[in-house]
């Protein structure tokens, strides 16, 4: 009867260690198969700033994408909003675009380019 006991706790333990790796696997393989891209067409958003030459930096929050200019004449701002932006706001030297979950991803694919 004891060693039937002794053979459950070991089951159980040998149970409880392999969720327990299992789970911490996913955990850590989750993110690192979903390579994400945005979903803009980067080139026509660089195209829009005036050139990579025009970009002097890219930043960005979770809902803004923000770069500072060399020339803010050459920004074509309607271009910008038909590529998905919700908003534009000009600075002196920045433009803060409204892209929302995908300005993070957006600020990756073009700081490749840079």
């Amino acid at each position: 009867m004891e060693t039937k006991y002794i053979a459950i706790i070991v089951m159980i333990i040998i149970v409880g260690i392999l969720l327990y790796y299992g789970f911490i696997n996913f955990i850590k393989n989750k993110g690192l198969n979903s390579q994400q891209k945005s979903t803009i067409d980067i080139n026509l958003l660089l195209e829009a700033l005036g050139g990579i030459e025009n970009i002097q930096d890219v930043s960005h929050s979770p809902s803004k994408l923000t770069v500072v200019l060399t020339n803010q004449s050459v920004v074509d701002i309607e271009k910008i909003q038909s590529l998905g932006a919700s908003g534009v706001v000009e600075g002196k030297d920045t433009l803060a675009m409204i892209f929302g979950k995908q300005s993070a991803l957006i600020a990756e694919d073009m700081k490749k380019y840079m």
